[in-house]
């Protein structure tokens, strides 16, 4: 019973397998979600130059008047784009953390245990 009690817990070979791949899945997820932030952004840029509407402070005149777009206060002073775009950003960022936390699979080893013990249960 000594021997027994001091062996320390080794992780079996399903184990370690397991852990690499919930390791590789983590990873691709990280890249995919890396990968669609930066595609929402440079496609959030495209559109706003193609519309002519990407103006950060302010300033840049309009084909048809004098005034400057986008003057959005009463005071009718342009002051650009600039919180929207943040705005707009951190909702890609979302996106991207919302991707990665789906993307790391925590139940990966419990779902494997779980069919494991249903096939053994059909066995018998």
């Amino acid at each position: 019973m000594a021997l027994i009690g001091e062996k320390p817990n080794e992780d079996t070979p399903l184990q370690q397998k397991l852990d690499v791949i919930a390791v590789d899945i983590g990873k691709l997820g990280m890249y995919a979600a890396l990968l669609i932030i930066h595609v929402l952004l440079l496609r959030s840029f495209i559109e706003g130059i193609n519309r002519r509407e990407f103006d950060l402070f302010g300033g840049e005149m309009s084909p048809t008047s004098t005034k400057a777009f986008p003057c959005s206060n009463a005071k009718n002073e342009c002051t650009g784009r600039f919180w929207e775009y943040i705005k707009e950003w951190l909702g890609h960022i979302i996106v991207g953390v919302a991707i990665i936390v789906v993307a790391v699979p925590e139940g990966l080893p419990l779902a494997v245990m779980i069919s494991l013990a249903y096939s053994v249960q059909k066995m018998l």
